[in-house]
């Protein structure tokens, strides 16, 4: 997938680590303030997009501050807030997509269960 920013240009994106996902996935709320909607865009962004300019982290535990460093570099490059937010929302989706769902996991449980041994 790729997103494009204002100053950035075209941006391939990339899903990182799954526990990186479910650490953004499980902040998500339909109820959530719109600053904490930019920030987790933000931090989305910065997390799936190729670009060494943009703030790495690999565990997201603090919201607020990371998500203001993402969004310090994105505003600052004049990419804007609207963009920021619909790109966000591509690359959340993204991350969402890959944590596996109810379904895999039960087929997995299945799968990896112990055979039944004969006493």
């Amino acid at each position: 997938m790729k997103i494009t920013l204002n100053t950035f240009g075209d941006l391939e994106c990339t899903i990182p680590a799954l526990s990186t996902c479910f650490d953004i996935i499980s902040q998500w709320s339909d109820d959530q303030s719109r600053s904490v909607t930019g920030r987790l865009c933000a931090i989305a962004i910065c997390l799936c997009a190729s670009d060494k300019r943009l703030p790495k982290q690999r565990h997201v535990t603090n919201t607020v501050d990371y998500g203001s460093k993402c969004l310090d570099v994105l505003l600052g490059a004049d990419v804007p807030v609207g963009q920021i937010l619909e790109s966000g929302m591509q690359c959340i989706s993204l991350m969402a997509e890959a944590l596996p769902s109810s379904v895999e996991v039960a087929e997995t449980e299945v799968f990896i269960e112990p055979p039944e041994q004969d006493m």
